[in-house]
């Protein structure tokens, strides 16, 4: 399903404690709920699980809903009810959710190979600046998209309760798109005109377990 559409779709980060040995389980059941959500859920937009690369036992689960009714419909699911059963098991009290307002979301049908990349990012950027980042941001990963094959996804959104707290989440074909776009004019244009908007950045190394999406969003807020 594609969305275009001026509605805010919601979306999620959870950061989660993986028990010790039981990664390759939580893989297993992760990829499960994803593929079957996305198969069966059209409403169910992106579920991206990914894990921190210096420790595979800290997971993280990107989750994009159409609106907050297609999201109960994946709590009431028999894939997610398969997950919450088993996650007393293999999940640690290690969870913090971050409730995420998109501004600028837009990807391609993930084909995921052995190849491909997410990247996470955390923007903090000068509140008198926001706006404006704002819009220099969005015109920078709608440009990726349009001219770059091996760009999949582009997500930015702000933490709900830090409006001037920024996360990006980019998916790349390879580790060559990823260089590729760093060497591109918009995105070295938008480094130049932003970088005296910018507190503080921090990147987070991340080696991607599984994608799935439905495809050709796109949403501006």
């Amino acid at each position: 399903m594609a969305l275009n559409t001026e509605a805010a779709p919601l979306m999620n980060l959870f950061e989660l404690g993986v028990a010790e040995g039981k990664t390759v389980q939580y893989d297993q059941v992760a990829k499960h709920n994803i593929s079957t959500s996305i198969a069966n859920e059209k409403g169910t937009l992106a579920m991206y699980s990914v894990k921190l690369q210096a420790n595979p036992e800290i997971a993280y689960m990107l989750e994009i809903y159409a609106d907050n009714a297609e999201y109960q419909i994946h709590r009431d699911s028999s894939q997610y009810q398969t997950f919450a059963k088993v996650s007393p098991e293999i999940l640690t009290d290690h969870k913090k959710r971050t409730a995420l307002v998109p501004q600028f979301l837009g990807d391609r049908k993930i084909k995921q190979t052995a190849t491909t990349q997410s990247r996470l990012v955390n923007v903090t950027v000068k509140p008198e600046h926001n706006i404006q980042f704002s819009k220099i941001i969005q015109a920078e990963m709608a440009q990726s998209l349009k001219v770059e094959d091996g760009v999949l996804a582009m997500y930015a959104a702000t933490k709900q309760d830090s409006p001037n707290d920024w996360i990006f989440f980019e998916i790349y074909a390879d580790e060559a798109a990823y260089q590729a776009h760093r060497e591109t004019p918009h995105f070295k244009d938008y480094l130049k005109q932003t970088d005296k908007m910018i507190a503080d950045k921090h990147y987070t190394a991340i080696q991607t377990a599984y994608l799935g999406n439905q495809g050709q969003l796109h949403f501006i807020r």
